[in-house]
């Protein structure tokens, strides 16, 4: 439109200067400098508009990465809520083995305990490694790659917890001598904590609009 504007008017400067220019050599210099102004404003144009797609595309790419990482995100954050309560409920039996009497300790049913719980850890331990980072550009998808090894190796660590746990659990063992023994392996074998704030802060800013 802008073009068909400027062609309009170009038209109608050279009528007018035709009809009342003195010279014929003044009428050309006018011309040309006429369609001077006019070939850099079509340039001028001619990049805006481009610049003008091209930040749309990108914004539109930027849209379509957040909500791919937020699918992602949510997804992961269900997987970790899911390992949150599996380590609470181990906490929680060696809670009842610190409070429990001797005469009130049953050694099958804390086995028994333990190996369903070892079961849910094995589960979702399996879910981690199969964890795959989402299409959101190559420095992100690293960021995420780094976020899923550090939960498969709390996964590894807190399951490898739990299942030694249960075989130290096996009866036939007394209270005195199983809390010794958990505790032993709570010092040796506990995960660290998972960390990971990080790189979701780091991801969260590169896609920030």
């Amino acid at each position: 439109m802008i073009y068909l504007l400027l062609i309009a008017a170009a038209v109608v400067s050279i009528a007018i200067l035709y009809k009342f220019s003195p010279t014929r050599k003044g009428f050309l210099a006018i011309c040309t400098l006429l369609l001077i102004v006019f070939s850099v404003s079509a340039f001028i144009h001619g990049r805006q508009v481009q610049k003008e797609k091209i930040t749309r595309a990108q914004r539109e790419e930027l849209q379509e990465q957040q909500k791919i990482f937020g699918e992602w995100y949510a997804a992961y954050q269900k997987d970790i809520d899911r390992l949150d309560r599996n380590w609470q409920s181990y906490h929680n039996i060696l809670e009842i083995l610190r409070t429990i009497e001797e005469e009130n300790f049953n050694s099958e049913a804390i086995h028994l305990r333990f190996k369903e719980l070892e079961q849910e850890s094995v589960e979702e331990q399996l879910k981690m490694h199969m964890l795959k980072p989402p299409n959101i550009g190559n420095e992100n998808r690293e960021r995420v790659e780094t976020i899923i090894r550090k939960t498969q190796r709390y996964a590894d660590a807190q399951t490898q917890t739990i299942s030694m746990s249960a075989i130290e659990a096996t009866p036939p063992i007394d209270l005195e001598t199983l809390k010794t023994r958990l505790n032993d392996i709570m010092i040796r074998e506990s995960p660290e904590g998972l960390f990971t704030a990080q790189e979701i802060s780091a991801i969260r800013a590169a896609l920030k609009d």
